[in-house]
């Protein structure tokens, strides 16, 4: 589990430097009721996430997915990642926790469980 330290110039925290860097999916759990129904497994590379420092992050996804693929801002509140997407609209509120040394990142909402390991 990652700490996240908060920046005495505002009241939200700083973005953790684990978080940063590009993540490759591996597993994509659809959840329902809480519970695993169903998982589809990708390749290194087929679809990545990178945040940046300056609080923008870039994902590019499976052709059939999304092939022009997405991009936004994010703000992270303690183990909350809020992303919008450029034009301002929320694109996913998430749990993480980065595990194994910063090697993996696990994303989690009421809907999907996301594993990512950094490139």
């Amino acid at each position: 589990m990652c700490q996240v330290a908060l920046d005495g110039k505002s009241a939200s925290p700083k973005i953790p430097s684990e978080l940063v860097g590009t993540s490759d999916y591996e597993p994509f759990t659809t959840l329902k009721n809480g519970k695993p129904f169903g998982t589809v497994h990708f390749q290194p590379g087929q679809w990545t996430v990178t945040f940046n420092q300056d609080g923008t992050w870039l994902m590019k996804a499976p052709s059939n997915v999304n092939s022009s693929g997405l991009r936004g801002t994010y703000e992270v509140h303690w183990h909350d990642l809020d992303m919008k997407l450029s034009n301002g609209k929320p694109y996913n509120l998430s749990h993480f926790k980065i595990d194994q040394d910063g090697k993996v990142l696990t994303l989690e909402d009421h809907k999907t469980s996301i594993i990512a390991n950094r490139e």
